[in-house]
Protein backbone atom coordinates (compact mmCIF):
# COMPACT_ATOMS: atom_id res chain seq x y z
CA UNK A 1 0.00 0.00 0.00
CA UNK A 2 3.36 2.35 0.46
CA UNK A 3 4.95 1.85 -2.38
CA UNK A 4 1.52 2.42 -4.37
CA UNK A 5 0.52 5.46 -2.40
CA UNK A 6 4.53 6.64 -2.87
CA UNK A 7 4.23 6.15 -6.88
CA UNK A 8 0.84 7.82 -6.81
CA UNK A 9 2.10 10.84 -5.51
CA UNK A 10 5.37 10.94 -7.33
CA UNK A 11 3.58 10.59 -11.01
CA UNK A 12 0.35 12.30 -10.17
CA UNK A 13 1.71 15.41 -8.26
CA UNK A 14 4.96 15.55 -8.23
CA UNK A 15 5.22 14.66 -12.05
CA UNK A 16 3.47 18.11 -12.85
CA UNK A 17 6.62 20.17 -11.42
CA UNK A 18 8.53 21.96 -13.72
CA UNK A 19 11.08 20.28 -15.56
CA UNK A 20 14.38 22.48 -13.65
CA UNK A 21 12.62 21.49 -10.27
CA UNK A 22 12.28 17.50 -11.31
CA UNK A 23 16.03 17.63 -12.68
CA UNK A 24 17.18 19.11 -9.38
CA UNK A 25 15.24 17.02 -7.30
CA UNK A 26 16.34 13.77 -9.34
CA UNK A 27 20.36 15.13 -9.00
CA UNK A 28 20.05 15.61 -5.39
CA UNK A 29 18.09 12.41 -4.37
CA UNK A 30 20.46 10.41 -6.80
CA UNK A 31 23.40 11.78 -4.41
CA UNK A 32 21.72 11.23 -1.56
CA UNK A 33 21.28 7.22 -2.26
CA UNK A 34 24.67 7.11 -3.42
CA UNK A 35 25.95 8.03 0.32
CA UNK A 36 23.33 6.02 1.93
CA UNK A 37 23.41 3.06 0.63
CA UNK A 38 26.30 0.96 0.73
CA UNK A 39 25.00 -1.53 -1.65
CA UNK A 40 24.02 0.89 -4.25
CA UNK A 41 28.18 2.03 -4.06
CA UNK A 42 28.97 -1.30 -4.67
CA UNK A 43 27.27 -2.44 -7.22
CA UNK A 44 27.57 0.59 -9.36
CA UNK A 45 31.44 0.51 -8.56
CA UNK A 46 31.77 -3.12 -9.27
CA UNK A 47 29.70 -2.45 -12.93
CA UNK A 48 32.10 0.37 -13.76
CA UNK A 49 35.16 -1.92 -13.24
CA UNK A 50 33.60 -3.88 -15.46
CA UNK A 51 33.12 -1.39 -17.98
CA UNK A 52 36.08 0.83 -17.86
CA UNK A 53 38.21 -1.85 -17.12
CA UNK A 54 41.45 -2.96 -14.93
CA UNK A 55 43.29 0.21 -16.40
CA UNK A 56 40.77 2.34 -14.75
CA UNK A 57 41.67 3.91 -11.46
CA UNK A 58 39.25 4.41 -8.51
CA UNK A 59 38.42 7.72 -8.41
CA UNK A 60 37.83 7.03 -12.18
CA UNK A 61 35.13 4.30 -11.45
CA UNK A 62 34.04 6.26 -8.72
CA UNK A 63 32.92 9.45 -10.70
CA UNK A 64 31.57 7.37 -13.06
CA UNK A 65 29.67 5.05 -10.63
CA UNK A 66 28.29 8.51 -9.34
CA UNK A 67 26.95 9.42 -12.49
CA UNK A 68 25.62 6.42 -13.03
CA UNK A 69 23.37 6.93 -9.66
CA UNK A 70 22.27 10.61 -10.83
CA UNK A 71 21.13 9.18 -14.54
CA UNK A 72 18.81 6.69 -12.38
CA UNK A 73 16.95 9.73 -10.53
CA UNK A 74 16.56 11.67 -14.11
CA UNK A 75 15.44 8.33 -15.58
CA UNK A 76 12.86 8.04 -12.38
CA UNK A 77 12.15 11.94 -12.71
CA UNK A 78 11.76 11.55 -16.51
CA UNK A 79 9.10 8.38 -15.51
CA UNK A 80 6.91 10.96 -13.23
CA UNK A 81 6.95 13.34 -16.03
CA UNK A 82 6.02 11.72 -18.73
CA UNK A 83 2.50 11.55 -18.70
CA UNK A 84 2.20 15.34 -17.84
CA UNK A 85 3.80 15.62 -21.67
CA UNK A 86 2.45 16.66 -24.81
CA UNK A 87 1.96 14.59 -27.70
CA UNK A 88 5.08 14.51 -29.43
CA UNK A 89 7.08 16.44 -26.75
CA UNK A 90 10.18 13.95 -27.16
CA UNK A 91 11.06 15.38 -30.47
CA UNK A 92 11.47 18.42 -29.11
CA UNK A 93 14.14 16.95 -26.75
CA UNK A 94 16.22 15.20 -29.41
CA UNK A 95 19.51 16.34 -30.51
CA UNK A 96 20.55 14.49 -32.97
CA UNK A 97 20.24 10.64 -34.55
CA UNK A 98 22.37 8.40 -35.75
CA UNK A 99 21.78 5.73 -37.92
CA UNK A 100 18.50 6.64 -38.50
CA UNK A 101 18.67 4.54 -42.13
CA UNK A 102 19.56 1.76 -40.30
CA UNK A 103 16.29 1.96 -38.95
CA UNK A 104 14.59 2.20 -42.13
CA UNK A 105 16.41 -0.55 -43.49
CA UNK A 106 15.29 -3.18 -40.84
CA UNK A 107 12.15 -2.01 -41.16
CA UNK A 108 11.80 -2.83 -44.76
CA UNK A 109 12.81 -6.67 -44.35
CA UNK A 110 9.37 -6.90 -43.50
CA UNK A 111 9.99 -10.08 -40.85
CA UNK A 112 9.34 -7.89 -37.59
CA UNK A 113 12.06 -6.07 -36.02
CA UNK A 114 13.43 -6.61 -32.20
CA UNK A 115 15.20 -3.09 -30.81
CA UNK A 116 17.40 -4.34 -28.02
CA UNK A 117 18.77 -1.93 -25.73
CA UNK A 118 19.67 -1.36 -22.37
CA UNK A 119 19.02 0.81 -19.09
CA UNK A 120 21.26 3.40 -20.38
CA UNK A 121 20.29 7.26 -20.65
CA UNK A 122 16.63 7.06 -20.88
CA UNK A 123 15.69 4.20 -23.62
CA UNK A 124 11.62 5.38 -22.63
CA UNK A 125 12.55 8.12 -25.08
CA UNK A 126 12.98 6.22 -28.04
CA UNK A 127 9.63 4.00 -26.97
CA UNK A 128 7.72 7.52 -27.11
CA UNK A 129 9.26 8.83 -30.11
CA UNK A 130 8.76 5.61 -32.24
CA UNK A 131 5.01 5.92 -30.46
CA UNK A 132 4.61 9.35 -32.57
CA UNK A 133 5.50 7.56 -35.92
CA UNK A 134 1.79 5.31 -35.97
CA UNK A 135 4.43 1.96 -35.89
CA UNK A 136 2.72 -0.66 -34.14
CA UNK A 137 4.93 -1.52 -31.08
CA UNK A 138 4.87 -3.80 -28.48
CA UNK A 139 7.27 -3.62 -25.20
CA UNK A 140 7.91 -5.94 -22.77
CA UNK A 141 8.36 -4.91 -19.54
CA UNK A 142 9.23 -6.06 -15.70
CA UNK A 143 6.54 -7.41 -14.03
CA UNK A 144 5.71 -5.72 -10.98
CA UNK A 145 3.41 -6.40 -7.80
CA UNK A 146 1.13 -6.13 -6.19
CA UNK A 147 -0.78 -5.53 -9.70
CA UNK A 148 -2.04 -2.18 -8.76
CA UNK A 149 1.41 -1.24 -8.58
CA UNK A 150 2.08 -2.63 -12.27
CA UNK A 151 -1.26 -0.72 -13.61
CA UNK A 152 0.06 2.33 -12.37
CA UNK A 153 3.51 2.19 -13.55
CA UNK A 154 1.88 1.22 -17.01
CA UNK A 155 -0.46 4.06 -17.27
CA UNK A 156 2.10 6.46 -16.40
CA UNK A 157 4.46 4.86 -19.00
CA UNK A 158 1.37 4.41 -21.48
CA UNK A 159 2.07 6.28 -25.46
CA UNK A 160 0.21 6.70 -28.57
CA UNK A 161 1.22 3.57 -30.80
CA UNK A 162 2.88 1.73 -27.70
CA UNK A 163 1.68 -1.28 -26.23
CA UNK A 164 3.24 -2.39 -22.67
CA UNK A 165 3.20 -5.96 -21.74
CA UNK A 166 5.18 -7.74 -18.64
CA UNK A 167 7.41 -10.74 -19.79
CA UNK A 168 6.69 -14.07 -19.04
CA UNK A 169 4.52 -16.75 -21.10
CA UNK A 170 1.68 -15.40 -22.75
CA UNK A 171 3.87 -12.20 -23.34
CA UNK A 172 6.32 -14.78 -25.48
CA UNK A 173 2.76 -15.44 -27.35
CA UNK A 174 2.23 -11.96 -28.07
CA UNK A 175 5.47 -11.17 -29.03
CA UNK A 176 5.43 -13.89 -31.61
CA UNK A 177 2.43 -13.15 -33.60
CA UNK A 178 3.28 -9.36 -33.07
CA UNK A 179 6.68 -9.77 -35.19
CA UNK A 180 4.97 -12.57 -37.57
CA UNK A 181 3.08 -9.95 -38.38
CA UNK A 182 5.69 -7.51 -39.13
CA UNK A 183 5.21 -5.71 -35.95
CA UNK A 184 8.14 -4.31 -33.80
CA UNK A 185 9.20 -5.61 -30.29
CA UNK A 186 11.52 -3.41 -28.01
CA UNK A 187 13.35 -5.45 -25.40
CA UNK A 188 15.87 -4.46 -22.39
CA UNK A 189 18.57 -7.12 -22.45
CA UNK A 190 21.11 -5.86 -19.65
CA UNK A 191 19.40 -7.21 -16.63
CA UNK A 192 17.60 -10.95 -16.17
CA UNK A 193 14.50 -9.67 -14.40
CA UNK A 194 13.19 -12.67 -14.94
CA UNK A 195 16.05 -15.27 -13.59
CA UNK A 196 16.35 -17.11 -16.18
CA UNK A 197 18.97 -15.63 -18.48
CA UNK A 198 21.60 -17.57 -20.09
CA UNK A 199 25.02 -17.13 -18.22
CA UNK A 200 27.21 -15.15 -21.33
CA UNK A 201 30.70 -13.42 -21.51
CA UNK A 202 29.61 -9.45 -21.28
CA UNK A 203 32.58 -7.35 -20.01
CA UNK A 204 34.97 -10.14 -19.94
CA UNK A 205 32.91 -11.86 -17.43
CA UNK A 206 30.04 -14.31 -16.95
CA UNK A 207 26.78 -12.71 -16.17
CA UNK A 208 22.94 -13.72 -17.16
CA UNK A 209 21.52 -12.02 -19.78
CA UNK A 210 17.62 -12.47 -20.98
CA UNK A 211 17.85 -14.81 -24.18
CA UNK A 212 14.37 -13.61 -25.12
CA UNK A 213 15.27 -11.39 -27.93
CA UNK A 214 18.14 -14.29 -29.61
CA UNK A 215 15.30 -17.18 -28.85
CA UNK A 216 12.20 -14.66 -30.87
CA UNK A 217 14.37 -13.71 -33.38
CA UNK A 218 15.36 -17.73 -33.99
CA UNK A 219 11.41 -18.52 -33.75
CA UNK A 220 10.22 -15.51 -36.45
CA UNK A 221 13.75 -14.60 -38.32
CA UNK A 222 13.38 -11.22 -37.17
CA UNK A 223 16.87 -9.50 -36.96
CA UNK A 224 17.62 -7.88 -33.82
CA UNK A 225 18.26 -4.01 -33.86
CA UNK A 226 20.64 -2.37 -31.65
CA UNK A 227 19.20 1.14 -30.03
CA UNK A 228 20.67 3.04 -27.14
CA UNK A 229 19.32 7.01 -25.58
CA UNK A 230 22.05 8.83 -24.11
CA UNK A 231 21.77 12.34 -22.51
CA UNK A 232 23.44 15.31 -23.71
CA UNK A 233 25.31 17.61 -21.60
CA UNK A 234 22.15 20.33 -22.67
CA UNK A 235 19.49 17.70 -20.99
CA UNK A 236 18.42 16.54 -24.04
CA UNK A 237 18.98 13.33 -26.26
CA UNK A 238 20.41 11.50 -28.46
CA UNK A 239 19.84 8.30 -30.49
CA UNK A 240 22.39 5.33 -31.52
CA UNK A 241 21.34 2.90 -34.14
CA UNK A 242 23.77 0.19 -34.55
CA UNK A 243 24.03 -2.63 -37.43
CA UNK A 244 20.94 -4.83 -37.18
CA UNK A 245 22.33 -8.91 -36.62
CA UNK A 246 20.48 -11.83 -37.87
CA UNK A 247 20.90 -14.45 -35.47
CA UNK A 248 21.69 -17.63 -37.40
CA UNK A 249 19.44 -20.83 -37.59
CA UNK A 250 22.48 -23.77 -38.05
CA UNK A 251 20.21 -26.91 -36.60
CA UNK A 252 21.48 -27.08 -33.34
CA UNK A 253 19.04 -24.38 -31.17
CA UNK A 254 21.43 -24.37 -28.30
CA UNK A 255 24.71 -23.50 -29.70
CA UNK A 256 22.63 -20.84 -31.95
CA UNK A 257 21.09 -19.17 -28.79
CA UNK A 258 24.77 -18.72 -27.71
CA UNK A 259 25.89 -17.36 -30.58
CA UNK A 260 22.96 -15.09 -30.67
CA UNK A 261 23.46 -14.22 -26.90
CA UNK A 262 27.43 -12.95 -27.82
CA UNK A 263 26.20 -11.25 -30.53
CA UNK A 264 23.91 -9.55 -27.97
CA UNK A 265 26.57 -8.93 -25.41
CA UNK A 266 29.01 -7.50 -27.95
CA UNK A 267 25.96 -4.93 -28.97
CA UNK A 268 25.21 -4.20 -25.22
CA UNK A 269 29.01 -3.53 -24.67
CA UNK A 270 29.73 -0.97 -27.32
CA UNK A 271 26.37 1.11 -26.35
CA UNK A 272 27.25 1.16 -22.82
CA UNK A 273 30.60 1.94 -23.84
CA UNK A 274 29.66 5.35 -25.28
CA UNK A 275 28.45 6.24 -21.81
CA UNK A 276 29.49 4.42 -18.94
CA UNK A 277 28.21 6.65 -16.42
CA UNK A 278 24.53 7.20 -17.59
CA UNK A 279 24.15 2.91 -17.22
CA UNK A 280 22.02 3.31 -14.69
CA UNK A 281 20.86 -0.51 -13.30
CA UNK A 282 21.28 -0.39 -9.49
CA UNK A 283 21.02 -4.62 -8.91
CA UNK A 284 23.74 -6.43 -9.57
CA UNK A 285 24.47 -8.09 -12.84
CA UNK A 286 27.47 -10.11 -12.35
CA UNK A 287 27.12 -13.01 -9.48
CA UNK A 288 30.47 -14.62 -9.64
CA UNK A 289 29.78 -16.77 -12.45
CA UNK A 290 33.33 -18.72 -13.40
CA UNK A 291 34.50 -18.38 -16.87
Amino acid sequence: MLRYAWLWFLVRVVGRAPDWFLMAAADLGGMLLWYASPRVRAVTTDHMRHVLGTLSTANERMRAAKGCVRTAGRYYADFCRAPHRPTGAAFDELDAVEGLDRWFEALDRGCGLIVCSAHLGNPEFFVRAVGQLEIDLLVLTEPLSPPRVHRLVHEARAARGVRFMPAGLSAVREAITHLKQGGVLAVLGDRDVLHNGRPTVFFDERARLPSGAVDLSLRTGAPILPVFVTRTPRGRYRVYIDEAFQVQRTGDHEADIEAGMRQVAAALETGIRRAPDQWFPLQPVWSGLAL
